[in-house]
């Protein structure tokens, strides 16, 4: 083999607006947070959001090795901040979770015979039905938890 300066075998550099990683990512849809961002813009520090990834509570699109999060993490992160001072813990907003995977699989299997017809209008109402029983649901939580707390707490 002879001998090939090093240089020559590097790529090009690559013009600004040729997808760069920046670039990449605008042209995301959301997630555009690091996890430093993300623990610095909640509050938290990085190990706790690691541990809410951990838990499911999380979930960040890796782009270049990168994990990058949305609003709605964001969102999540700052909740589990404001509940952490009451000793509630990632392990503990499972419980959340599992409760909306729940009442995700009810209102998709209302919205399911819409979304099988594979028609535009359709699929417009099936997201306003959801947009519907999802409000309707945490209004029927919220009191029903107000209505048990207090019933339990005598007040």
């Amino acid at each position: 083999m002879g001998s090939t300066d090093v240089r020559s075998r590097r790529p090009p550099a690559r013009p600004a607006g040729d997808g760069t990683e920046k670039e990449l990512l605008d042209a995301l849809s959301g997630p555009k947070m690091t996890a430093q961002e993300l623990a610095a813009g909640s509050g938290l520090d990085v190990a706790s959001v690691e541990e809410l990834e951990s838990y499911g509570l999380l979930c960040g699109r890796v782009v270049g090795g990168v994990s990058y999060y949305d609003e709605d993490a964001l969102t999540v992160a700052q909740v589990a901040a404001g509940l952490a001072p009451y000793g509630v813990e990632a392990r503990h907003l499972r419980l959340h979770k599992h409760a909306a995977e729940r009442e995700a699989g009810f209102i998709e299997q209302i919205v399911l015979p819409l979304l099988k017809q594979r028609n535009p209008e359709a699929r417009v109402r099936a997201h306003e039905i959801v947009s519907e029983l999802t409000l309707l649901g945490q209004r029927l939580r919220e009191v029903i938890l107000r209505t048990t707390l207090r019933d339990q707490l005598g007040g």
